[in-house]
């Protein structure tokens, strides 16, 4: 669905120019907001994920566990392959917590724990990759994040569930597989579409001036950090 969108709205002004291969940096506004921000997904997750339960008397340790074991391997996974970006580091953990999602009741830690550092891994590179070889501007990496994460989770799901690599099985590889691809061909279609019929009705992107002063004051009509706006004058 986020691709779709992204798709639908376009790169952000001066992301892309003629003659340079890569795209042109825009650095994120606040670092240790981003951390705040998975900190607080990360703890998050675990009442999220646990609870999937419906009840107390469903809730089961191995899905906490399996959490934990995948939020770490996504971490040192994009620790390593984002060559200690603090963004990437962040946004790893989250990357581990989408993937196990599927699995989670299913998997052993050890498999958790692959699924995890593959997802933070495949974040770090398909985020570059989609930046600057595709072209696709996705500001906060969401498609890479949840949509590829989240799709390599669900055919791990597949893998790692199997007795036969410590699962407690009911999952098939063919089942996750295909139940995976129909779900992200499902989304991007229809994501697409309806971006497009929204992007034609109300239009979804700001006007050049008000992109260029920012969402905050062109939307909001408040600035996100006043004390700038004050040691500017």
């Amino acid at each position: 669905i986020a691709l779709g969108a992204i798709l639908v709205l376009g790169p952000r002004i001066g992301r892309y120019r003629p003659g340079h291969p890569n795209a042109q940096g825009i650095p994120p506004s606040n670092i240790p907001w981003l951390a705040m921000g998975s900190w607080m997904l990360c703890i998050g997750w675990f009442g999220f994920n646990v609870m999937t339960a419906g009840s107390l008397e469903g809730v089961s340790g191995l899905v906490a566990l399996n959490s934990l074991m995948a939020m770490v391997g996504g971490v040192v996974a994009a620790l390593i392959a984002g060559r200690n970006d603090p963004g990437f580091v962040h946004n790893g953990a989250l990357a581990g917590l989408v993937a196990v999602c599927a699995g989670s009741d299913v998997m052993h830690p050890i498999g958790s724990l692959v699924t995890g550092g593959v997802a933070g891994a495949l974040f770090v590179i398909t985020f570059q990759l989609a930046q600057n070889r595709w072209k696709i501007d996705d500001v906060l990496g969401v498609w890479p994040l949840h949509g590829l994460c989240g799709a390599w989770g669900g055919i791990a799901c597949g893998i790692f569930g199997l007795e036969a690599l410590g699962g407690l099985g009911g999952v098939t590889f063919g089942a996750q597989l295909v139940g995976t691809a129909l779900g992200a061909a499902y989304a991007l279609i229809v994501g697409y579409a309806v971006y497009l019929v929204l992007n034609a009705v109300m239009g979804i992107r700001l006007t050049e001036e008000d992109e260029a002063r920012g969402a905050d004051l062109a939307i909001h009509q408040i600035s996100a950090y006043p004390e700038e706006d004050l040691s500017a004058r």
